[in-house]
């Protein structure tokens, strides 16, 4: 029988928030998930699991799980303020104010164009390169000054350069984007492929770990 990967995902109780759609988008994509608060250890935290999400959370919430999956090389994704954190990870500079692309009185999420470079690893995922339309629910970013040089830059806004999407040049699978595409119904259908393509990453760690121990 298979036995669908487990995904940790780390929940950020800042505002009362709940990773509510990142739950729903890795068990739609197949896999299991762990919600784990920042003060769990991250050997825990990770104890059995495939793969890493780290959500819209505090900058200094997901420290110790990134320092942990990016050593085994675990795949990750980050999204929200979760692409900040992981920039800070490689040594990148801190996020500054950017455009109130979500007002506080708005209703209903704004959304902004951005553009991904083809070549990169979340192009290859979705399917396609290009222009695409997300939503806007950040108050601060990066540019390239802020950016960790061992992270390479794949999405940005044209408008005024603020970076939207991120890679590891030194590790398998390990993506951040600044929109929050768990939250399904405003971004584009195939950015789903991202739940996916982490469910899938998950798997084959697994796996290869399991082939490891029982090979010595």
């Amino acid at each position: 029988m298979l036995i669908l990967p487990i995904i940790t995902v780390l929940a950020d109780a800042r505002n009362g928030h709940h990773p509510t759609p990142s739950v729903r988008a890795i068990e739609e994509a197949g896999g299991r998930v762990r919600v784990v608060a920042p003060a769990m250890s991250a050997t825990e935290a990770l104890d059995g699991t495939g793969g890493l999400l780290v959500p819209d959370c505090h900058l200094g919430a997901a420290g110790n799980l990134l320092a942990a999956a990016l050593e085994a090389d675990m795949p990750v994704l980050a999204t929200g303020d979760g692409m900040h954190a992981l920039n800070r990870r490689f040594g990148g500079g801190a996020p500054l104010p950017a455009p109130a692309h979500f007002p506080d009185d708005a209703t209903e999420p704004l959304r902004h164009q951005i553009y991904l470079s083809p070549g990169s690893k979340m192009a290859a995922i979705i399917g396609s390169a290009g222009m695409f339309r997300v939503n806007s629910r950040h108050r601060r970013g990066i540019r390239e000054p802020q950016r960790a040089e061992r992270l390479m830059t794949i999405a940005y806004q044209l408008d005024d350069g603020i970076i939207e999407g991120l890679e590891s040049k030194e590790h398998s699978w390990v993506i951040g984007v600044q929109f929050q595409p768990e939250r399904g119904d405003e971004v584009p259908a195939s950015f789903n492929n991202l739940f996916l393509g982490l469910v899938e990453r998950a798997q084959e760690f697994i796996e290869n770990n399991d082939t490891r121990r029982t090979s010595r």
